[in-house]
């Protein structure tokens, strides 16, 4: 009787935990069939990258963790892939609640050859019919406004902790530093040809 009455609070505890969306892994907790390509530990969970197997697009989601072993969807971008001509898309989802809340994801296009993505800014001021002279040494001597990141299998993941303008300044370098791609807050995804 005890055996059946513990296996009982088993199987009501899992259904429980099902209903609210807790999962074993990462892609699972995921909505969609989805194949993780990197993940974060954040305060809050894990911050994940990751590609839609189905519609071959890409997104970045927020799992809650719990115990150390079960995650739940907390939000997240869906559905974003590259426009054709363009070098790279970027996508993000978060909010300012909470350290670590803002995601930012950025896929490359295979033949961009962008190495390394920078998100920040320093230039004020900047529009997008301005021309300027950029190199990857320029964020490192600025280093304190700019998150920089290597592309890896074409993706970057940043974890941020608040939504800024800056935050959507993004420029692509190749492997030598040289800019070759932006796109500066409210304006286009562009190669850079000057």
């Amino acid at each position: 009787m005890k055996r059946l009455l513990i296996t009982g609070l088993i199987v009501c505890i899992v259904l429980l935990g099902w209903l609210y969306g807790w999962r074993l892994t990462e892609s699972s907790a995921i909505p969609g069939s989805v194949r993780v390509v990197s993940s974060h530990n954040t305060v809050y969970g894990k911050a994940v990258l990751f590609e839609d197997k189905v519609h071959d697009t890409f997104g970045g989601a927020r799992l809650k963790q719990y115990l150390g072993i079960l995650y739940q969807y907390d939000g997240g971008s869906f559905g974003n892939f590259i426009e054709e001509g363009k070098p790279f898309a970027a996508t993000g989802f978060g909010n300012d609640d909470t350290e670590d809340s803002l995601l930012v994801v950025v896929k490359t296009a295979e033949d961009s050859n962008i190495k390394y993505i920078a998100l920040g800014n320093h230039m004020e001021g900047l529009t997008a019919s301005d021309t300027y002279s950029f190199t990857i040494e320029d964020v490192k001597e600025h280093i304190d406004k700019y998150h920089l990141a290597e592309v890896d299998n074409n993706y970057t993941l940043f974890v941020l902790d608040k939504y800024t303008e800056d935050a959507w300044t993004i420029r692509g370098f190749d492997d030598d530093g040289k800019l070759i791609a932006d796109k500066l807050f409210g304006g286009e995804i562009r190669y850079i040809h000057w």
